[in-house]
């Protein structure tokens, strides 16, 4: 691939393999757009078919920001892990039993069974890191070891991707090097874009394609379980809780620690609450961080204004039950984000040479839970695709008719509690 250097991660520490790649199939060089789950998804999968895979990512490291969003690995995700994980022999997520909808004195309404795990947006990155290129990290200090027929990996940080093209029959993708402002052109025979909500090739190849956005937020945060009380310990423990409030509600669940620890001390307790911007805020005033400036969909960790975590925490004082208040209380580095979606018109481009996956196909509204859910299960099975058992056209036509109904699953899904829940926090039926 023209333009395209090795990883500049050092403790990507995987040894040469000669072994023939795949027998009677040529070995294709692959672009992946885009370095988090999505993308890794589709880079291992295809990395094990013997093809040879650069990821650019426009992140100027490989490093990840320590825990801050839950992880639900449902069926997808589940299956993949079980399937393609070369270290599935170490947990990494924390057992959950069912979801509970709670009323509001904290009395289980409905009991929902769900014997899925939870684990941490990192933790499922530097594993997926673990699988593809065999990056050591504090969550996998010894990677698996590259097996004859894997394709070459290459993880290229700082590449921050400007447009796509085909040219003379080779893809091409432009980018400019973070680190040096130096424009680089790279050559493959296959583009995935799996550059997130935000892609900038759907925003090159569908630029009248914009996001919905419903006007409210999600307030988002961990805490430490040493910090809360045995008592709202024990009512989240092994459990998914929803609690309804008025035309608002909360979702908490457990999650590992830090380097993704399982140990129960090390522990933390997710917090998401979706709601509406207050009588005194706006979604402008909310996203302007201290600093002054105003980020376009989220606030980052450590940024929100104190006048705005205040005016928060006094929502929160006129609307959770007293047992949960504890929770924005110690609630560690806030971030917000809009609630939003978007997806692309099509899946494939220039002649089946680019395929959309993960948010740069469609972004879900985060309330259903399946946005990684439905990049594994894209990524599964566009690696049918080169494999032969499918068509680019069949492929197509099977993840945009999943992905328009998860679209408008994902949007349906809260109204039934931020549209109509009554006084008292009781779900109207």
């Amino acid at each position: 691939m023209t333009g395209t250097n090795k990883p500049h991660d050092e403790q990507s520490q995987q040894p040469p393999v000669t072994e023939p790649a795949a027998a009677g199939r040529r070995p294709q060089d692959i672009l992946i757009v885009g370095g988090s789950l999505s993308g890794l998804f589709a880079a291992i999968l295809l990395k094990r078919q013997g093809h040879n895979i650069t990821v650019l990512e426009a992140a100027p490291s490989s490093a990840r920001e320590g825990q801050a969003a839950g992880v639900g690995l449902a069926a997808d995700v589940k299956r993949f892990f079980d399937q393609h994980d070369r270290l599935k022999h170490i947990p990494f997520g924390t057992a959950m039993t069912e979801v509970q909808i709670l009323g509001p004195n904290l009395e289980p309404v409905h009991r929902i069974p769900a014997p899925f795990s939870q684990t941490t947006c990192d933790a499922t990155y530097y594993r997926l890191r673990a699988n593809f290129d065999g990056l050591v990290s504090g969550y996998c200090p010894e990677p698996p070891a590259r097996e004859a027929g894997d394709g070459e990996p290459g993880f290229q940080t700082g590449a921050r991707v400007l447009k796509v093209d085909s040219i003379s029959g080779t893809m091409t993708v432009s980018a400019t090097d973070a680190a040096t402002s130096e424009q680089r052109t790279y050559e493959a025979d296959i583009v995935i874009a799996a550059d997130g909500a935000s892609s900038i090739i759907r925003r090159q190849l569908y630029p009248g394609v914009h996001r919905s956005e419903p006007g409210f937020l999600i307030w988002r945060g961990i805490v430490p379980v040493t910090s809360l009380s045995a008592s709202l310990l024990e009512r989240v423990k092994d459990r998914t809780l929803l609690y309804p409030m008025r035309n608002s509600y909360l979702i908490l669940y457990t999650i590992p620690g830090p380097n993704g620890s399982l140990k129960e001390a090390d522990r933390a307790i997710n917090f998401a609450w979706y709601d509406w911007p207050s009588a005194t805020t706006t979604i402008t005033g909310i996203l302007t961080d201290t600093d002054g400036h105003t980020h376009r969909t989220t606030l980052p960790k450590g940024k929100m204004r104190a006048e705005i975590r205040e005016a928060q925490l006094e929502r929160a004082r006129e609307m959770f039950h007293p047992e949960l208040l504890e929770l924005p209380l110690k609630l560690t580095e806030p971030f917000v984000s809009v609630i939003s979606s978007v997806m692309a018109p099509k899946a494939t481009a220039f002649d089946n040479r680019l395929f959309f996956i993960g948010d740069a196909l469609v972004q879900l509204q985060p309330n259903s839970g399946q946005g990684t859910n439905h990049a594994a299960r894209e990524a599964v099975s566009l690696a049918e695709v080169f494999a032969g058992s499918i068509t680019a056209e069949e492929w197509e036509a099977k993840v945009l008719e999943t992905a328009r109904a998860e679209r408008l699953t994902s949007q349906e899904f809260p109204k039934k509690w931020l549209y109509s829940a009554s006084e008292n926090g009781e779900v109207k039926a």
